[in-house]
């Protein structure tokens, strides 16, 4: 199995599990205390974030009190909504007409940004044939440097790389660098 493949699974079991839940909440057919605390619940740990979840919930309550909205079905519409609206529409990656095109990735520690990373690399190389280039700018955590370079390996993607401790931004102007020179 592919990379992609692997991750595309990895994605259908986690959006399987959040279906099952929300949908034996959904099913439960009475819209209380309980009912919120548990949807609370369920979208925390489906890492949507605890201020987007208080918002969505928030949200969801205000549309009952002001609307004729009673039975859970209808509070389930409202919640794909407030998604879909905090998404927005869906965009493909715009590639600059002249390379680089630089990706920018941030995020709090433990929310798979290397994996995801890597991944996004291989997609680009392997199924939109780009030439990849990472820059492996996380210079403080402990092995960050050899994840992301075997995902470069494993994508078939150049990396630049300097030793742990080192300036990211440094890091990160060199691969750009490099990217300007390699036409990446």
């Amino acid at each position: 199995m592919s990379i992609f493949a692997a991750f595309v699974k990895g994605l259908g079991k986690t959006r399987e599990a959040f279906t099952r839940r929300v949908e034996t909440l959904f099913n439960r057919g009475q819209a209380d205390a309980e009912f919120f605390d548990e949807l609370e619940e369920i979208l925390i740990t489906a890492d949507i974030g605890v201020d987007f979840a208080m918002k969505a919930i928030a949200r969801i309550k205000e549309e009952i009190k002001n609307k004729d909205i009673s039975g859970t079905g209808e509070i389930k519409e409202l919640l794909k909504s407030i998604i879909l609206e905090a998404l927005g529409p869906e965009e493909d990656i715009r590639f600059a007409p002249n390379p680089p095109t630089v990706i920018l990735v941030l995020g709090v520690n433990g929310v798979g940004k290397t994996t995801t990373i890597g991944k996004l690399a291989y997609l680009l190389k392997k199924e939109k044939g780009k030439k990849v280039l990472l820059g492996a700018g996380d210079t403080f955590r402990a092995a960050a440097v050899e994840q992301l370079s075997e995902w470069a390996r494993r994508g078939g993607a150049d990396i630049v790389a300097h030793q742990t401790g080192g300036d990211p931004g440094s890091v990160i102007f060199d691969a750009i660098s490099a990217a300007v020179s390699r036409g990446t």
